[in-house]
């Protein structure tokens, strides 16, 4: 599907100029538990709401979402209510998520959506978690493209360089081959990473269109967004 699927849950919030793109168009929008306090202060409607509303603060929860479908979890279950939001973005035949208000707050939930990239990307789809500062992205026997270019791309290889700014490059397996790095300040071709040596740590953009591959293993890849 060429739309994104937007998730919004209840971590950091930051204001609309701090969003990469804001929703259109084909995509959809879903508010997880207290994520709907948060996209309706932002003035963005949800399609849905999922999880299993621990978290929202909202009277419009006595006022049933204003007629907003939505979709209840009870608290003792296997997932996350991003997890089970995730899910339905991938049911729905979405194939790139964006998610914000998924960092913040309490360090496991924030390690959770990095778990829930890595699936993601198991998956054969392009998801990235955002905060005020960063944008993550987990990429699994894949390529990420990024653009240097004034304006991102809302799907693929959005993070852009303009010249200056750090990105990071993690292994999440154990070993992470055939690793190759193109148009940062140190490239590599077709090394190794792994989770236990931060090798990837603190590149530095610089006015090239650049790219980062791995062929057998997953990567986790942390940009400043100062350089949207």
């Amino acid at each position: 599907m060429n739309g994104i699927c937007y998730l919004i849950g209840a971590g950091e919030r930051f204001e609309n100029n701090n969003f990469i793109s804001r929703p259109d168009g084909d995509d959809i929008v879903i508010a997880v538990d207290g994520g709907y306090d948060y996209a309706m202060q932002l003035g963005i409607t949800p399609d849905l709401i999922v999880g299993d509303f621990d978290s929202v603060k909202s009277s419009d929860r006595e006022m049933n979402f204003h007629g907003i479908p939505v979709i209840s979890f009870p608290p003792e279950k296997d997932y996350t209510d991003m997890m089970l939001a995730a899910k339905k973005a991938v049911e729905s035949g979405y194939d790139t998520i964006h998610i914000y208000g998924g960092t913040g707050g309490r360090p496991d939930h924030t390690y959770a959506n990095i778990q829930l990239l890595s699936w993601l990307a198991e998956q054969g789809l392009r998801a990235f978690l955002f905060d005020k500062n960063h944008t993550m992205t987990v990429i699994t026997d894949s390529r990420l493209n990024l653009f240097s270019s004034e304006k991102p791309n809302r799907q693929n290889g959005f993070i852009t360089s303009s010249g200056y700014g750090y990105i990071s490059v993690f292994s999440l397996s154990d070993v992470s081959e055939g690793v190759t790095i193109r148009g940062l300040k140190y490239q590599a071709d077709n090394i190794t990473l792994n989770r236990f040596h931060a090798l990837g740590t603190s590149n530095e953009f610089t006015d090239s269109d650049c790219s980062i591959e791995v062929e057998n293993g997953s990567l986790l890849i942390i940009a400043e967004n100062r350089l949207l």
